[in-house]
């Protein structure tokens, strides 16, 4: 079961959204506490809102007030009524809510049946119900849910939706929501620090993502365009500007995703380096025989060319875990650079070695833990390399005018070159 919360300062909207699929038959309503029913034993949108307003106090410092929640159940799940309802009541309650009002709604409008739940996040006197690790509270409390009514895990509702999202094809029509569907099962299921990651996992869906600049009134503007792609990678369609797609996709929403990221990959790290490490151990003679090697170890890689053939990105995507990592990411010794030498002349197997580039192989076995409050010339070589590898990575950077990027490139070396020279002189 999968919960996603969100908070809003539109009591109207929440509400509304939810009342207008009653009206249409899509949604019943399966509990209110602490709210308003009329003689009938029915509950309306506007006594449910005026109820609610009216336990939000005036001089109210909470800016959005209003808990939005939906529980998202497998798929596969057909679960009562009754069940719903305690499993609401059960959450709203571990999570600090069960005293406050609030009205569950249950959706049928899809072939999966879901629940939604509106609430306040303030109580009658004004004060903050406590939101702290909110969302860590609240997978720990699905998962007790899971555990407690014997429901399939959520982390099976995740796999479900990467293995049946289709790849675009250009053929069935309707490009736009095809595309929009990819976009969103990713943002949702996979974490990335860069475009250059991105675009690896949607390599596997027919799709990329360019960045564009654009200049209107004087004003700079940054925003993403999704390209539908052959099995090969080459555009075959107009590119669909993610404003047209709507909200989540967006230059703004890919640059959240990978700053969330950068925390979330880091306990994934030593684990897909592990893999890449013994598969590398195999000597594989041709990029095929990575590729068929990797997946026994349940990893995926892209790699990228120029035109001369050389390899200048790597990038491995562990597709359980929902994580891409581009090569450098994984440390120095995993860089594309290397790739592109051992398959260049495979006799010589650089991860077979004692040392690997300056790097004990042995070390790299047993990194388990990541200690970002050690940093070193070395952290800071493997972060030049993958500026190096994202900005050669010309896929999804097109804008017809690459000064900029260049002159980026070496604003971001310079401050790197201090950070190690500070680093030295502790």
């Amino acid at each position: 079961m999968i919960a996603k919360i969100s908070s809003t300062e539109n009591l109207g909207g929440a509400l509304g959204y939810n009342f207008k699929k009653v009206e249409k038959g899509e949604a019943s309503i399966l509990l209110a506490a602490e709210l308003y029913q009329d003689r009938e034993g029915r509950y309306t949108m506007e006594d449910v809102l005026a109820d609610m307003e009216a336990l939000i106090p005036k001089k109210c410092r909470t800016k959005k007030a209003v808990f939005h929640c939906s529980l998202n159940p497998h798929p596969d799940e057909k679960l009562s009524d009754e069940l719903l309802v305690q499993i609401a009541r059960e959450y709203m309650e571990a999570l600090g809510y069960g005293k406050q009002p609030y009205i569950v709604f249950k959706h049928n409008d899809i072939a999966r049946e879901h629940i939604h739940i509106v609430s306040l996040r303030v109580d009658s006197k004004g004060r903050k119900i406590d939101d702290r690790f909110e969302k860590r509270r609240s997978k720990q409390i699905t998962d007790a849910l899971e555990r407690k009514f014997g429901l399939i895990p959520s982390s099976k509702v995740a796999n479900k939706a990467v293995e049946e999202t289709p790849k675009v094809d250009i053929g069935k029509g309707n490009i736009k929501e095809q595309v929009s569907n990819v976009v969103r099962m990713v943002m949702k299921h996979y974490h990335f620090c860069s475009l250059g990651e991105l675009n690896a996992i949607l390599s596997v869906y027919n799709l990329a993502v360019e960045e564009v600049k654009t200049e209107f009134r004087g004003k700079k503007y940054d925003g993403l365009i999704y390209v539908p792609t052959d099995g090969k990678g080459g555009k075959i369609s107009i590119p669909i500007n993610a404003s047209d797609i709507g909200r989540g996709v967006g230059y703004t929403a890919v640059q959240n995703r990978m700053q969330k990221s950068k925390q979330n990959v880091k306990p994934l790290l030593p684990s897909v380096r592990n893999k890449v490490l013994q598969t590398m151990r195999t000597s594989p003679k041709t990029e095929e025989e990575l590729r068929q090697r990797l997946e026994e170890q349940s990893l995926r890689v892209f790699i990228r060319k120029n035109e001369s053939g050389r390899i200048y990105g790597i990038t491995f995507i562990d597709d359980k875990e929902g994580v891409a990592l581009n090569g450098s990411r994984l440390g120095k010794g995993y860089a594309a650079n290397v790739f592109n030498t051992y398959f260049s002349n495979p006799t010589n197997n650089p991860f077979l070695d004692k040392t690997l580039y300056g790097c004990p192989a042995v070390r790299l076995e047993q990194s388990a833990i990541v200690h970002p409050s050690q940093p070193n010339t070395e952290e800071s070589d493997n972060l030049v390399d993958e500026l190096i590898e994202d900005m050669a990575d010309g896929s999804f950077l097109s804008t017809g005018n690459d000064d900029w990027k260049e002159a980026a490139w070496q604003r971001k070396l310079r401050k790197l070159s201090k950070v190690n020279i500070r680093l030295r002189k502790h």
